[in-house]
């Protein structure tokens, strides 16, 4: 039997992570970038340790406004201080509540940075290296990200998205463009399914590309996001894939 982690970002608010919860394996905690408090995270690691879901942190750029979701010009220090502000708040309650830390996952704009440019990409792994080096890092095949964690030896999984449209360079399309982001169930199975049976994605009406992933992700703000989940976590059942 084939496996596939399916992933979804939590504690961001939404309302919905007690719904989404039993039909996955991972989910990425909002720290206090893009959404986020104390609180929130303790409230989401409960619930994910009830369902025995992998956790991880999901840093952003701090942006609440924007949730996190437009690039910032922040120097060095700045984006290396509200990272590391971000990232031990996960840790201190995740010490709280006994929950293991899988991995992290950048949000966003950062998240989509981090596929092209040197600064954000150098400032995370240093601080995952000094902070976190034992997780892995949820990110998109291709990207500088994957790259340089492999060059100084951290732990990668590749990460695909079920519910948004890849440009022909396995980029994401910017949310700005409409038909970015997928909620017709039809369209995000057969997605999903060309991801764990092929490794590959749509990239147009007949066109695919390579994507070599071990971990889908879910946007927990999709407005059917429950409805989705639900579908495909009985769908991969009904394939064969656990």
């Amino acid at each position: 039997m084939s496996t596939i982690d399916l992933n979804c970002d939590m504690g961001e608010g939404i309302g919905n992570d007690s719904l989404i919860m039993p039909y996955i394996s991972s989910c990425s905690i909002a720290c206090g970038g893009h959404f986020g408090n104390r609180n929130s995270i303790l409230e989401t690691l409960i619930l994910a340790k009830k369902h025995k879901v992998k956790v991880g942190a999901h840093p952003a750029y701090p942006d609440p406004e924007n949730f996190g979701r437009k690039s910032m010009s922040l120097s060095i220090h700045e984006l290396k201080q509200h990272l590391k502000q971000q990232l031990k708040r996960f840790m201190e309650c995740c010490a709280l509540t006994k929950s293991s830390i899988h991995h992290i996952k950048p949000h966003g704009a950062l998240y989509n940075d981090m596929f092209l440019y040197k600064i954000p990409t150098e400032v995370f792994i240093e601080l995952i290296e000094e902070l976190i080096p034992d997780a892995y890092i949820y990110c998109s095949p291709g990207s500088l990200l994957e790259k340089e964690c492999r060059k100084v030896g951290l732990k990668v999984k590749l990460e695909g998205f079920m519910d948004r449209v890849y440009n022909p360079d396995a980029t994401l399309r910017s949310r700005s463009l409409e038909g970015a982001v997928l909620n017709d169930l039809d369209q995000i199975e057969k997605q999903l399914m060309l991801m764990v049976t092929e490794k590959k994605v749509p990239i147009g009406a007949d066109e695919t590309i390579d994507l070599n992933v071990q971990t889908v992700c879910l946007h927990g703000d999709n407005p059917k996001a429950v409805e989705i989940i639900k579908h495909v976590n009985q769908l991969l059942k009904i394939k064969g894939i656990n």
